[in-house]
């Protein structure tokens, strides 16, 4: 006779974790094997696969000798509750532990070392769990050492039930180590001594997966290729292992056209285009546009891979830039010729531009300015994850300045640091601390044109202030913290506090804040501050959050409704 497919609960007594982690998840797997509907003598079979089970759940911590009590209760038609009480026995130690290393890397030190370190050892508990995830480790060793062909000779564990002892005996073959052999890239464009640049190994050297895959991540970093594929040729009769690297190019032209709304900007049409084939030694070049009320941009580049070309590169630029920030106006034109590479894991930015700015500061008359400006700015970010991450920090530091001596109209040294940190204490929460830090020397801050000048407000700043409302000014000073808590699935629910301000003089009273003469300023007016709510969802391309902010001032009337995307990292 058919029947519906049953439910079970399973309730085990008598021991603590992990190892009733283990048993549980064993035993609720077996009623997945049922059919949609399950005769009599199929449910009978699963009532009869608890005792084995169970008894391989427990083995892989010692436990060979249990007394397991199985009792079965209908609860309900087609309902069944099964209590399984345990009696663990002893437990099963390590009595005696032989591990060694033969072959060509009989001798090497991380592989000595690993064994060494082999968490099991003489009179523990045996764990076969630990004893099979230990060996997968020696396998990936050997193979981040070049010997891709590793073996174990010997893997046996004995176990006596009477003594509850068991006893180790493991020989690890690493066999021969491997070489890289020369690497063939199969396309029709690009020079072959520029390819050969991407490679950061060298015919002979100890072969690594690690490097192979670092060849395939760089060339899926430029925008050269539509499809890279790279392939080791491993042969038997050989250690040398060639590289074989299929590449299909990418378009020649690529462009992009979108339109958008944010709570800085506005309304806004932004554009790209990429000029990919420029050379056969990989130069190309790229263009990007923004159109909004607040901020216009027109920056166009032209790259030039260095010696080595994803850590490398030299650069030769134009841009035009309009900027309408409340009250202040301001046009920058730039030439800019520079170099970007990889210091010690900081990406480091290095440029000089020739700009000229036409600009007026919180209504003043136009000013206009030339300058020979040096910079230079150096990054680093680590995260666990580029999309959402939950760990990790990033950290932006720039450094500028001109002279009237090199072609400039006024004398000034910028800095400007910005950290961010995000922190996950549990996981159904994040907490996102960031700063922004700067600081100008300059005789005369109107002298700075509006696109040098610091400001706050929006949504990457102080949160309760429109975009850009705090300034123009000599000092920044700005720090947030928020904390956002997983309600539902992809929806978070945050809170934050921003507070800072941008301000000309902390010793000066009078025009102190924002150019405004100020006869006696104190904290209030120094520290602007805002509290805020938000949602957000994660999404698969990143966050998108939607917060509501209120600055903290009786004189600051109000709500600022801000729209973030991605602004995480």
């Amino acid at each position: 006779m058919m029947q519906a497919i049953p439910t079970f609960t399973f309730q085990v007594l008598g021991i603590a974790q992990p190892v009733l982690e283990n048993v549980q998840k064993s035993v609720e797997s077996l009623p997945r094997h049922l059919p949609e509907k399950a005769s009599a003598q199929e449910i009978a079979v699963i009532f009869d696969q608890i005792d084995d089970t169970t008894k391989k759940a427990l083995a892989p911590y010692g436990y060979f000798t249990p007394t397991i009590v199985v009792k079965k209760h209908l609860v309900k038609k087609d309902a069944w509750a099964i209590t399984i009480k345990i009696q663990l026995g002893p437990q099963t130690h390590i009595n005696n532990l032989h591990l060694a290393i033969t072959g060509e890397g009989e001798k090497n030190k991380t592989l000595q070392l690993a064994i060494n370190d082999f968490p099991l050892k003489k009179g523990m508990p045996l764990d076969t769990d630990l004893y099979e995830e230990s060996k997968k480790k020696l396998v990936a060793l050997a193979n981040t050492a070049g010997y891709m062909s590793p073996t174990f000779t010997q893997h046996e564990i004995a176990v006596n039930k009477e003594t509850h002892l068991a006893n180790i005996n493991l020989t690890f073959d690493t066999g021969p180590q491997y070489y890289f052999g020369a690497v063939h890239f199969n396309q029709e464009f690009y020079q072959d001594s520029f390819l050969q640049s991407f490679p950061q190994f060298k015919e002979g050297d100890v072969y690594s997966p690690t490097a192979v895959l670092m060849l395939q991540e760089s060339l899926n970093g430029t925008p050269y290729f539509a499809s890279i594929n790279v392939a080791p040729e491993q042969n038997t009769d050989s250690t040398n292992i060639p590289i074989v690297v299929d590449l299909t190019p990418s378009k020649a032209k690529a462009y992009s056209l979108g339109v958008g709304y944010g709570t800085d900007t506005g309304p806004r049409l932004t554009g790209s285009w990429e000029q990919r084939h420029i050379t056969d030694t990989g130069q190309y070049f790229k263009a990007y546009m923004q159109l909004s009320t607040v901020q216009s941009t027109l920056d166009m580049r032209y790259i030039i891979p260095g010696k080595d070309p994803v850590n490398e590169q030299y650069f030769i630029g134009a841009s035009y830039q309009q900027q309408s920030p409340n009250s202040s106006q301001g046009e920058t034109e730039k030439l800019s010729a520079g170099k970007q590479q990889l210091w010690k894991k900081w990406t480091v930015s290095s440029s000089l531009s020739l700009q000229h700015d036409r600009y007026s500061l919180l209504g003043d008359p136009y000013r206009e300015t030339s300058m020979l400006l040096p910079s230079v700015t150096l990054y680093k970010t680590s995260y666990d994850d580029v999309v959402f991450p939950r760990r990790g920090y990033s950290a932006n530091l720039t450094v500028r300045g001109a002279s009237t001596a090199t072609y400039s109209d006024t004398n000034f040294v910028q800095a400007k640091f910005s950290p961010k940190f995000i922190l996950s204490p549990f996981d159904f929460s994040r907490i996102i601390l960031r700063s922004d830090l700067g600081y100008t020397a300059v005789a005369d801050p109107a002298t700075i044109p509006l696109s040098l000048q610091f400001s706050a407000g929006g949504s990457d700043s102080i949160r309760g202030y429109s975009y850009e409302a705090i300034g123009p000014g000599r000092y920044l000073y700005v720090g947030s913290a928020e904390y956002q808590q997983q309600v539902y699935n992809e929806w978070w629910a945050t809170t934050f506090i921003d507070a800072g301000n941008v301000i000309n003089n902390f010793g000066n009273s009078q025009y102190n804040v924002n150019g405004t003469r100020l006869p006696d300023a104190n904290l209030s007016q120094l520290i602007k501050r805002s509290v805020g709510v938000g949602i957000m969802y994660a999404s698969p391309v990143g966050p998108i959050e939607l917060t509501v902010a209120k600055p903290i001032a009786h004189s600051d009337k109000g709500f600022s409704i801000q729209f973030i995307m991605g602004g995480n990292i």
